[in-house]
């Protein structure tokens, strides 16, 4: 009995052989990373071009619950983003917080008013695929890698996969105006990689 099973598993070895090893990412992933260089679009508008005025000191700001969905479903989150003050368009802060593995949800707070902004569309972003680290748009106040923003200027540029959709992949550029959000210019990524998924 003992050796009708052995060879039983001697004849199912040689039927199913292992898998090639795979060492480091395969050729599709290796494909599918998109660079600063991806990203680079001298049609895009620039920081300078929407000027906003130095960053404010607001004392005792607030968070405006009933402005925004968003504003009571993170209302920690955002409460501490609030008093960390302004970082962007003088009077305003990004507020930016994690929605998964390389995943970041974002909005934009109103110090002055405590009201909270967002833009339809554009709930998260993801950068599974991103390696763009400071390279794209450096000199920046932003801490997070999706993100590009400035005290002193009203546009804040999104990257990443918007909504984890691969077909709004890039670089989103927005600008706050008459205390809403606008999106003024995208540089779309296309990435033909599908060929070199791994068969399954």
């Amino acid at each position: 009995m003992k050796w009708s099973y052995i060879a039983i598993l001697f004849v199912l070895a040689l039927l199913n052989p292992p898998s090639p090893r795979q060492d480091g990412p395969s050729e599709y992933d290796k494909c599918r990373i998109v660079l600063s260089s991806d990203l680079y679009d001298k049609e895009a508008p620039t920081f300078a071009s929407y000027h906003a005025v130095a960053p404010e000191v607001i004392a005792n700001a607030k968070l405006d619950l009933k402005s925004n969905p968003i504003a009571r479903m993170y209302r920690t989150v955002l409460q501490g983003e609030v008093a960390e003050g302004p970082n962007f368009a003088g009077h305003y802060r990004v507020a930016v917080w994690g929605c998964g593995s390389s995943c970041a949800q974002f909005a934009v707070i109103n110090l002055r008013t405590g009201r909270v902004i967002t833009l339809k569309g554009f709930s998260s972003t993801s950068l599974v695929y991103f390696d763009n680290d400071r390279d794209f748009l450096p000199g920046t106040e932003s801490d997070d890698l999706g993100f590009r923003y400035r005290s002193d200027s009203k546009m804040l540029v999104v990257i990443g996969d918007i909504n984890e959709d691969e077909s709004r992949e890039g670089a989103f550029y927005l600008v706050i105006e008459g205390g809403r959000l606008r999106l003024i210019h995208s540089t779309i990524v296309k990435k033909d990689c599908e060929k070199l998924r791994r068969p399954h």
